[in-house]
């Protein structure tokens, strides 16, 4: 009879925990964004939506919604998820970057959410007992803040153009809830939560190509989480959203344009070749660790420069250490195990064993932070609390102060993706050989009027990287707004050895490498050497 009061009481405490809890992680995943409102497009952001008119077009809502878009030759063709979410802000919000803004903060208010009842769900099953109800709820509280908080998210939630980050884990996320809830006793029940889930694993890699992980996330819940369930069922949904990412993937290869003006060259190897991927991506992966342990190392434009202190063999120990870390902690509690299958199952889709324009980023660890958090909150689950009030008010003061910390870093790299020109400063700060930052850096200050700076970021970037054209037609446009028109039209003339589209203005609009008005600025130029 106690215990069944006890059971009750517990239940009676637990539901109006819960509501409080969610509003308080979702508050938290809504604060720490809340300066991206008035934060400029940044980054590729200019392309997709300054520069390029195709998702302020409706007439395009029909090829999107079918796919058709996979055909053509558009930013983001392969992602008709992404497109329709920016199709939608443009409909909404036009070209104001508040609109795009907040629509990135409530995803990533949506995905801390479902990560807690998610968190919750699994914590929940492995626990069993009610006894311990408190527990589950404390470790997924407490990996949802993470989450929420966390500074390794915000490229992702702060640059409106990677949204397809969150948005692959908006949709998996949904997945696996759904699957959380299947089978029932009731057919109609059972079909309709596995249809959701399939169609959601199929809008993750519809928004961008990690989405694949979703399947193989599937397969590990199921096999950690609900083996114990008929098998029957579980194979079936498997197979099913298995067969849809691979059926999309098929579809987004064989219809890709053959020409494009927009991607002019395929993606390369880092390093050159796949031996030598394989020597410098154990050091991408130490590296993305340590961003994680310590967030200071973010940076918008991540290079070999980045890790040239890791080398081959530290990596190596670093990654040995992980492992063997994991494997001990999982052979005693399987939700860690679960959650290092997460982090690197959603991370393999962006480590360089197919070539990708973008050999490191930031953004990429929003996928794989999933793990992260749900292996932390497991061990939180499993932590022997004692009801003294001096641990327990040490406890709380230990997780206060870590969720202050990491929420002050991303408050602060918030400020850093303001605009284009405090982003490049930073980033030139942290990686001093990034000539995409050089050159952007060079823009912004033309923008600015600052043509002297402009200068020197701009030569450097020509320095840093002699192949490219676009820093020499900076240069053109800086050294013409300085009167000095000898100067302007040898810069475009170099410009034009490296690539011949620069002869051409207009045509750097067309394959949105450039604002109307600075291309503009440039055929001025242009036309004052071929009037020669």
């Amino acid at each position: 009879m106690r215990d069944r009061l006890s059971e009750q009481r517990i239940r009676t405490t637990i539901r109006p925990m819960m509501v409080v809890i969610i509003v308080v992680v979702g508050a938290a995943a809504a604060a720490v964004y809340l300066p991206t409102i008035v934060a400029d497009f940044v980054y590729d952001d200019i392309s997709q939506i300054i520069i390029d008119d195709y998702i302020h077009k409706p007439a395009h809502f029909g090829e999107v919604l079918s796919f058709q878009v996979l055909g053509r030759d558009v930013l983001d063709n392969n992602r008709p998820v992404m497109l329709l979410s920016l199709m939608v802000d443009s409909m909404l919000w036009g070209r104001n970057p508040a609109g795009y803004h907040l629509t990135n903060i409530l995803l990533h208010v949506s995905c801390t959410v479902l990560l807690f009842l998610l968190l919750l769900g699994i914590f929940h099953r492995i626990a069993g007992s009610t006894s311990r109800t408190t527990r589950p709820l404390l470790g997924a509280l407490v990996g949802a803040i993470l989450f929420a908080v966390h500074p390794a998210n915000s490229e992702a939630v702060c640059v409106v153009s990677f949204r397809e980050d969150v948005l692959v884990v908006f949709f998996t996320l949904i997945g696996l809830l759904l699957a959380e809830r299947f089978p029932t006793e009731q057919r109609l029940t059972t079909t309709l939560l596995g249809g959701g889930c399939v169609l959601s694993i199929l809008a993750a890699v519809a928004s961008k190509e990690s989405g694949i992980a979703a399947p193989p996330l599937l397969l590990m819940y199921w096999l950690l989480v609900r083996r114990a369930n008929r098998r029957r069922p579980w194979l079936g949904l498997i197979t099913a959203a298995l067969a849809v990412t691979v059926a999309f993937l098929v579809a987004r290869f064989a219809l890709q344009p053959e020409h494009s003006i927009i991607f002019t060259h395929k993606a390369e190897y880092i390093g050159g070749s796949f031996s030598a991927m394989l020597r410098i991506q154990p050091r991408i992966w130490a590296f993305q660790i340590a961003s994680i342990l310590w967030p200071d190392l973010l940076c918008a434009d991540q290079t070999v420069y980045t890790i040239r202190h890791i080398n081959l063999a530290s990596a190596l120990v670093v990654l040995a250490i992980v492992a063997a870390t994991t494997i001990l902690l999982a052979r005693k509690n399987s939700c860690v195990g679960l959650g290092a299958a997460f982090y690197w199952l959603a991370l393999l889709p962006v480590s360089n064993l197919v070539p990708i324009y973008c050999p490191i980023a930031d953004r990429y660890l929003y996928f794989p932070m999933l793990g992260v958090c749900l292996a932390i909150g497991a061990i939180v689950c499993r932590l022997k609390i004692h009801s003294k009030h001096r641990t327990i008010a040490l406890l709380v003061v230990g997780a206060a102060a870590a969720c202050s910390i990491l929420s002050a870093l991303t408050v602060q790299r918030t400020l850093v993706w303001k605009n284009n020109r405090s982003l490049w400063e930073d980033t030139v700060s942290k990686n001093k050989y990034s000539d995409r930052a050089y050159n952007n850096l060079g823009f912004a200050l033309l923008d600015d009027g600052e043509f002297d700076k402009a200068v020197q970021a701009l030569k450097l970037a020509c320095n840093l990287s002699p192949k490219e054209a676009t820093p020499w037609a900076g240069l053109a446009i800086t050294y013409d707004a300085l009167q000095k028109p000898a100067l302007a039209e040898q810069a475009l003339r170099e410009a034009v050895v490296r690539d011949r589209r620069y002869a051409e203005p207009a045509r750097l609009v067309e394959a949105l490498f450039w604002k109307q008005q600075n291309a503009e600025k440039l055929q001025v130029v242009a036309e004052r050497i071929f009037k020669q």
